[in-house]
């Protein structure tokens, strides 16, 4: 199945509230992913409203099926959110703090031996924190890896761009249907 398809099987808030699929097939379609990081998986309340028949964790059961040899890991700020399941592995991280996401990538990095092909910043969307985590887990991205910042605006996601030397891409869907795409 394509990416875009496992977006819609899931029922996955990149395709249906967003218009990140096309993106994410170009540039993900071909890498051979064993190590993907999403920062964020969200909750049924907060998504049910974007999102008709919520799946929880739905964008890491896409990825699982898309590479079903890569480990998934992903954090969230909400224990209640956490998926545990075979190669799905996450824990609670706070997206504000510089501690616990060195921490977190460090867990999930195996102490920098393997790290990330993929990460995936769908957190709190705060600009910020978009920035300090950005500005933290790069160092866990592998050479020719790719880091990816979902939901800004874009003022916002074009100084993010600048600054971590990403490209933006702007979808039209919605006023923050933007991602910054930083290729390492």
């Amino acid at each position: 199945m394509t990416l875009t398809e496992l977006a819609k099987k899931y029922r996955c808030d990149k395709f249906f509230n967003h218009s990140y699929m096309e993106t994410y097939e170009r540039i993900l379609a071909h890498r051979n992913v064993t190590r993907l990081l999403e920062i964020g998986i969200g909750y049924r309340e907060l998504m049910e409203p974007f999102v008709p028949y919520y799946v929880h964790g739905a964008s890491l059961l896409m990825w699982s099926r898309y590479w079903p040899e890569a480990d998934i890991f992903a954090c969230d700020i909400r224990e209640d959110t956490l998926v545990n399941d075979g190669r799905i592995k996450s824990v609670v991280c706070d997206q504000s703090s510089v501690t616990s996401l060195t921490e977190m990538a460090f867990r999930f990095t195996e102490e920098l031996t393997k790290p990330f092909d993929v990460v995936i910043d769908d957190g709190s969307h705060d600009f910020e924190h978009q920035k300090l985590t950005a500005h933290t887990l790069l160092h866990y991205l592998r050479q020719g890896g790719v880091y990816i910042i979902e939901d800004t605006y874009p003022d916002k996601g074009a100084e993010l761009a600048a600054m971590f030397g990403g490209v933006l891409i702007v979808g039209n869907k919605r006023p923050d249907d933007c991602l910054v795409v930083i290729h390492r």
